[in-house]
Parts: structure tokens; sequence; C-alpha cells
């Protein structure tokens, strides 16, 4: 066990550390940096706890862990975050246990899981700190969950494509985990206070995922760019992204510029093929249109019944059914003609391909073969 803290220690703090001083500075990596160090310095006092003695009797420090985690996800997914007061009132239950910890300093408040229900003064506030702990975790994990989704359902009216670098299906998957490895924490506690079957106690091994978890935390955070900076690339000031929903009620947009509109912009993707860059992204395709990028986004969302990336991936489609009946093409593997379509991943291809055509991409070449035989 203690092999395994020093492990946690040494990467946390060298991660973030790294994470801290990155370029260029973003409030997320802050926050990030600040959970990674948060997480060492718990690994610390629970080395100091094993091997000389008590730093403190309750375990407050992992209430800072969902709140942190919440936030990171939050600000970056956020344009221009900035930090306001209110968002202290998340570290409420930290502060409230970090009071009671400092007024029972001497007592032996918790005696872990053997003696989590023995009856005396603080068994009541045990059983709450159990409960409360385990609310706070599945809340914010919830809530970080949420705004990863809704976050991704946003880039479909940005993007015409999927990246790991703006989709944070990274932060989504690890942050999963993250609350899978917790669970199974309590199951094993609850079982161990229940009946004292288990052989270790389940929060000092929970050490040996948290060490791994924040390796690949601290790996993919490293690598994580800031978001907006990938989705806008055109060299003017992009404008403040609002709620479209805002944006759509004062735009005043009539029918006859609506039908232009509309026009305009079919025969741009028809003629000009800014579908074939893997890498379109709506405020390409504004400047490409002199289209303001609000306009752009209602006339798709609300008049064309789309999003931005379903219409741009159904031109791809199109794309490459042409492509696959031309004997131009035919040299090609189906994953190449993709590719040369605007499509950047073998994944999102199938996806959305089938998505379009209710076959995967092999069958629709077997059937348009079997039909010209």
């Amino acid at each position: 066990m203690e092999a395994i803290l020093y492990i946690g220690i040494s990467q946390t703090l060298f991660a973030g550390i790294l994470i801290s001083v990155k370029r260029p500075r973003m409030l997320a990596n802050q926050i990030l940096a600040a959970w990674l160090f948060i997480i060492g310095l718990e690994m610390i006092i629970v080395l100091v706890n094993e091997t000389l003695v008590e730093l403190y009797p309750i375990k407050i420090l992992p209430y800072t862990y969902g709140p942190l985690l919440f936030l990171y996800a939050k600000w970056m997914t956020t344009e221009k975050p900035l930090f306001d007061l209110r968002y202290l009132w998340h570290f409420a239950p930290f502060f409230i246990f970090l009071i009671v910890s400092l007024v029972f300093i001497d007592e032996r408040v918790m005696h872990g899981t053997d003696g989590f229900l023995v009856t005396d003064r603080f068994v009541s506030f045990r059983i709450v700190y159990g409960i409360t702990f385990f609310i706070s975790i599945t809340a914010y994990s919830i809530a970080t969950f949420v705004v990863i989704h809704r976050h991704q359902l946003r880039l479909k009216e940005l993007v015409s494509y999927s990246s790991g670098k703006i989709t944070l299906q990274w932060l989504l998957g690890l942050s999963i985990t993250f609350y899978a490895g917790y669970v199974i924490m309590f199951i094993f506690g609850g079982v161990d206070i229940m009946t004292g079957f288990m052989p270790f106690d389940p929060y000092e091994i929970s050490f040996i995922s948290l060490t791994l978890l924040t390796f690949l935390f601290g790996v993919f955070g490293f690598h994580q760019p800031s978001i907006f900076e990938e989705v806008v690339k055109i060299e003017t000031k992009p404008e403040k992204m609002e709620p479209d929903t805002i944006k759509y009620q004062r735009s005043g947009l009539k029918e006859k510029d609506v039908a232009n509109y509309v026009n305009k912009i079919g025969k741009y993707m028809h003629i000009e093929k800014p579908y074939l860059n893997r890498e379109l992204t709506i405020y390409d395709l504004s400047d490409q249109l002199k289209i303001p990028r609000h306009i752009l986004s209602e006339v798709i969302n609300e008049h064309m019944g789309k999003n931005f990336y379903h219409l741009v991936n159904e031109y791809r489609v199109n794309e490459v059914k042409k492509r696959m009946k031309s004997d131009e093409y035919r040299q090609l593997t189906i994953l190449a003609i993709a590719f040369d379509s605007g499509f950047n991943s073998k994944s999102s291809f199938n996806t959305v391909f089938k998505e379009k055509t209710g076959q995967t991409p092999s069958e629709y070449m077997e059937s348009f073969n079997a039909r010209n035989s």
C-alpha cells in the first residue's frame, strides 16, 4: 500500500505542476491542477496516518473531488469562464466538516469500517458523513455527465466533425470510471461495516484506482487544448456565443429572407462543396457565405430542420454514394472515399452513413453492385 501511495503522490504532484503552468493559461486547467494536488495531499495524509501519526480524525478532502471535477468540465466547455464567489457554495460540505474536524481534533470520531457503527456519541455523525459523501459524489458526477452531454449536443450546431479534442469524450469516460470506483468502494465498505468480511480497508484500497485515474487525467488534461480555439479558426474576432434561442427571438427574419438564405446555402454547398473540408465549422461557413453566424444557425436549425453537423454530413454521405457509383473512384477503398468526401474518422463515417441510408457502407456497396451486375 505504501508503494502505491508513493507513486500516486509523485505523479499527482508532477501532473498538477505541469498542468498548472501549461500555456495558454486557462481557468479550467488551474481547477484540474488543484484537483490533482488535493488528491496528492490526501494520499500524503493517508501515508502519514499509516506510518507516523493520525493527522486528523475525519477525511474531509474527498468532499472537494466532485465539485472540482464538475467545475473543470463546466469551465472547459465555457468560452470565457469567470470565477464567481457563488461557486464556493459547492464546497459548503467540505467547510462544514472541516470545522467539525477542528472542533473534535482530539477525539476519536472515525474508527474506520470496523468501528463505523460503534455506539458512541459520534455514531449519528458518522452515518450522516457517509450518506452526505455518497450524495456529493453522486450529485456532482451526474452534474459533470450532464455538462459534457450538453456540450456534445451543442457542438453539433457548431462543427461538422467528431474529435476527441473538442467532444471531451475522454473526460466523460474517466468521470464515469471515477464514479464507478467510488460506488464499488461504498459497496465494499458497506459489506465490511455490516459483516466485517473484508480483509482490507476499502478506502485505502481505493487509492490504487485513484493512482491509475489521476495518471490518465493528467495525461489527457495536459494534452487537452482550449475547445473554443479549436472550433473558432477564422481570423476575425468570434462573436460572443449566446444561447441561440435568445438570438432567434430577436433576429426578425422574414420568410423572404429565410428562403434566400436557404437557397444561398444549398447553392454554395452544391457548387463549392465546403463539406470536403474535414474540419468545417459553422464559423468557417458563416465567413464564406458572409452570413452572420447566429442567422446561419437559425436558418439551419429552425428552417431547414437540422443542426449544422447533420446538414454537412448529409452532403458528405451523398458525396460518398456518388463516388461509390463512379468508375473514377473504383480503385479506392470505401474508407478512402469517405475521407476524400470530408469525413475525418471511420467511426463517425459508419455511424452517419447508416443513419442516413439505413445500411452500412459495405451493405450499400454490395447492393449497388448486385443491382448493376
